[in-house]
């Protein structure tokens, strides 16, 4: 019941005696409550309850937490709030599944939209986890229907704490299942708030109907009816409320208001939260505050009146005056009067905390009062709009500035003038001709007559005027939310620069060779949070390796294998956030990468030698189990294939000494696994301080009639003998061949001879078309398959003193380019050679020629 009854009492003064009502209230001791008798009981916001800066309506709501006990909450209108947690409890595996169930109201509710972990959308509207909470957040939501549910995952995951009785009945609310990540949660459970539209069954006597509605008058109504919370006030009732004054009232705030931004928006409207530990005065009075209304108990009934001049209907004259009892403040103190307004309101823009909206203040009030500014400060618990706020801003100022107030001792006939009613009054003597006031309250007092008392009505009016209400779109300053500071989230931490991987070579001091050392380097974050790096690296596809956190920004990974690898880095801050990875592959060729080019190659003869010279190999792997490959070719333009071998050093070494030939010396690094470099070319004339002249030579060219062995010849060159597999792939089946020159040379006597070999070779490929190579052409040396095959020709002697054509004593065969010997005669031969099965040599010019000094 309402906590004033008084319009249930008849009022019959014409049929009861003064004395006799005198009587009555002496007998009962109620001569007190004369005082009040015929009251009208006023709840203003607007003019009289905006007190200051309610501090618990206005507190901020976003943050859900867990005590054994909590009032209520009832949500109206758009809100983001958190809420109660009643339910919290790990699970998994290895616990790490934390699920939490949060109350966020005891009523239905319309809709529960996106949800935040500390002011960050962590999930939005349909429930999909974001950033860096995606697969680590699961949501079930209840929009608190007497008929719903358990939540089904929590049931079914924790089934003995949680079971299919656990409706939460009446209540709206979530289930959160978190899956425990360092970079997801790292200062643990987060503050939780949720966006939702609030109560959905408010009941609009306009159709009958209920559902969900902002309409501030509707909202007031809906909890002055709840009769547990509120005051239990039906809608039409007896003690309740009164349905014409909420449909007028109700209309008032649908009214659309142009914005000057553009388009409308309804005049007033309710979205906030009302906690239930507070009285129903003080919840009603803030709520009020987004109507700029009031609420009236009066003749056995609620009355609510938004925001809007209502015309009079009641005027009231010298008539209605008893004598004396009148009485005129034209102005109020100092201390009650201001010139502008400012204050907060909920702001959506501001994460939904309290924020200023543009304060409204009047230059013309301002120069009433000296040029001084005075504000007055009020809070707006239940507005979320700038606009809306400044037009209550204004209605206050503009109702505080109509400062003439009249006391008002009528006869019985005022009785006629309701509280909130709007009177107009016809006072001559002070000018007063259809002057328009607002009743702020009435109330019959006694007064004495003679030896008895009688009731009369006493007002208190106010005046007004249309132009309280008024408003105009040019008048709305726009809002711009708060500045913040906008420092960076301690929760979000920046990427580093993307890795740089560069590779090289290293020999190790325990003698096991050449090994690969990879090196990632990054930029730093831009962040004066980051601070370490977490590295992980893997190989062709495989598991990532945690190489663990390091604050450098280089990474060394040793002893590495060839391959595609990818390495990733994150940073991650002081509280353990890490930012996204930043990663890139690179191939790995290490001991499979070709060596690079000999450099500074250099040429020096001396008594038919060639001193050839070079920079040290810059692969460990040449230096350490290589070679440097040295070949010669007589063409003009020289190449790996057409020349021949001449040596073979260590890969260590950065000399050779070779025999004088003209023509071009090739080297190559050979790496220790048989891979080799880019060619280095020298040229030179072959030119020597002796002069010699030809004695005699042995040509094999044309015909190549001496013995042949797995040798053959086509037109006039010579080559390996060939064969054809069952695929019909041509191939080499005997990688070298030899070839003895028919007749030697014989001086006839012993004689100091200069020997010297001349050689003209070709390469060709037996497999022509890219199928028909057997090996992958990563194994290629080179793509046309000549350039790179690895064919030779070598020319060997042996000598004897002896005369040929007897017993001779032979010498063992050796090598001969440029070789001088002293003997009576030698033969020749040569071997035709290749490391490729589809390469032959092909020999088109093979002699011996003997000079000696001229």
């Amino acid at each position: 019941m309402p906590p004033v009854v008084l319009g249930a009492v008849a009022l019959g003064g014409a049929a009861v005696a003064a004395g006799g009502l005198a009587s009555a209230f002496a007998a009962g001791g109620l001569i007190g409550f004369a005082a009040s008798f015929g009251a009208s009981m006023l709840l203003s916001a607007a003019s009289q309850a905006l007190m200051g800066t309610p501090s618990v309506s206005m507190r901020p709501r976003t943050v859900s937490v867990r005590e054994p006990v909590m009032p209520r909450d009832m949500v109206y209108g758009r809100v983001r709030k958190g809420g109660a947690i009643v339910f919290l409890h790990e699970a998994g595996p290895s616990n790490n599944y934390l699920h939490l169930v949060i109350v966020l109201a005891t009523h239905r509710i319309k809709s529960i939209g996106a949800v935040y972990f500390d002011g960050e959308m962590a999930v939005d509207a349909a429930g999909t986890a974001l950033g860096r909470w995606a697969g680590k957040v699961e949501i079930e939501t209840r929009l608190g229907h007497p008929d719903q549910t358990a939540f089904a995952d929590l049931s079914e995951a924790v089934s003995e704490h949680w079971t299919s009785a656990h409706r939460l009945d009446g209540c709206a609310a979530i289930h959160l299942r978190l899956k425990y990540d360092a970079d997801a949660f790292p200062g643990g459970i987060p503050s939780i708030s949720v966006d939702m539209l609030g109560k959905d069954d408010i009941l609009d006597p306009r159709t009958g109907v209920r559902g969900y509605s902002e309409n501030a008058a509707l909202c007031v109504a809906d909890y002055m009816v709840d009769p547990v919370f509120g005051l239990g006030a039906g809608i039409g009732l007896e003690d309740g409320i009164e349905t014409e004054s909420l449909v007028e009232a109700a209309n008032i705030c649908a009214e659309a208001v142009p914005l000057a931004a553009g388009g409308s928006e309804p005049r007033y409207a309710c979205n906030g939260v009302v906690t239930l530990d507070q009285t129903p005065q003080t919840i009603i009075e803030a709520m009020l505050t987004a109507m700029a209304g009031r609420c009236i108990w009066q003749g056995g009934a609620w009355r609510l009146h938004a925001g809007a001049y209502r015309a009079a209907d009641v005027t009231l004259g010298a008539d209605d005056l008893r004598e004396g009892g009148i009485v005129l403040t034209t102005r109020q103190s100092r201390a009650t009067s201001f010139n502008g307004v400012r204050g907060q309101f909920i702001s959506p823009e501001n994460d939904w905390q309290p924020d200023d909206f543009p304060a409204y203040a009047s230059p013309a009030y301002i120069a009433e009062d000296g040029g001084t500014p005075v504000w007055r400060d009020i809070s707006l618990p239940f507005t979320i709009s700038p606009s809306a706020a400044q037009r209550i801003a204004r209605i206050e100022l503009e109702r505080a500035r109509r400062q003439q107030v009249v006391k008002w001792s009528g006869k019985l006939s005022a009785w006629k003038a309701a509280t909130g009613d709007t009177v107009t009054v016809d006072y001559t003597r002070w000018g007063f001709a259809g002057k328009p006031f607002e009743v702020q309250s009435s109330r019959l007092d006694l007064s004495a007559v003679g030896e008895g008392v009688m009731l009369v009505p006493e007002l208190i009016l106010r005046e007004t005027s249309p132009l309280v209400y008024d408003w105009d779109v040019s008048e709305e300053q726009i809002y711009a939310a708060a500045p913040r500071t906008t420092l960076p989230s301690a929760f979000r931490t920046v990427a580093p620069g993307t890795p740089e991987i560069s590779e090289e070579l290293y020999i190790t001091r325990d003698g096991g060779g050449a090994k690969v050392l990879i090196t990632a380097t990054w930029a730093p974050a831009p962040s004066s949070f980051a601070a370490s790096y977490q590295i992980e690296a893997r190989r062709d596809g495989g598991d990532w390796i945690d190489y663990g956190r390091q604050v450098s920004t280089t990474l060394q990974i040793r002893d590495a294998s060839p391959g595609q690898w990818e390495l990733r880095v994150k940073a991650v801050s002081a509280l353990g956030v890490s930012s996204e990875w930043r990663s890139r592959s690179a191939e790995i060729l290490g001991l499979t990468a070709p060596p690079v080019a000999l450099e500074d190659v250099t040429l020096q003869t001396a008594g038919g030698l060639a001193i050839l010279k070079w920079a040290r190999a810059a692969d460990p792997d040449v230096r350490v189990a290589g070679n440097i490959v040295i070949r010669h070719s007589p063409e003009a333009s020289p190449t790996w294939a057409n020349s021949y071998s001449m040596d073979r050093v260590a890969g260590s070494e950065a000399i050779a000494v070779v025999p004088l030939k003209p023509g071009a010396y090739l080297l190559r690094a050979e790496d220790s696994g048989g891979r080799l470099g880019p060619v280095s070319t020298i040229s030179t004339k072959g030119t020597q301080a002796l002069a010699f002249a030809p004695v005699a030579s042995l040509q094999a060219d044309g015909t190549f009639p001496g013995a042949k062995t797995d040798l053959v010849v086509e037109g006039a060159t010579l080559r390996l003998a060939t064969a054809v597999d069952g695929s019909g792939v041509p191939y080499v089946p005997q990688t070298e061949g030899l070839y003895a020159f028919g007749a030697g040379l014989d001086f006839g006597a012993v004689r100091r001879i200069r020997l010297r070999s001349e050689i003209r070779l070709a390469v060709l490929a037996l497999l022509d078309e890219i199928d028909a190579r057997l090996e992958p052409i990563d194994a290629w040396a080179d793509f046309d398959g000549t350039d790179g095959a690895e064919t030779d020709v070598v020319v060997e002697i042996r000598e004897t003193d002896d005369d040929p054509s007897s017993a001779p004593v032979w010498s063992a065969w050796g090598r001969v380019d440029n070789h001088e010997i002293e003997a009576r005669a030698v033969q020749a031969r040569a071997w035709l050679r290749t490391a490729d099965a589809a390469c032959t040599p092909v020999v088109s010019r093979l002699r011996l020629h003997a000079d000696e000094v001229a």
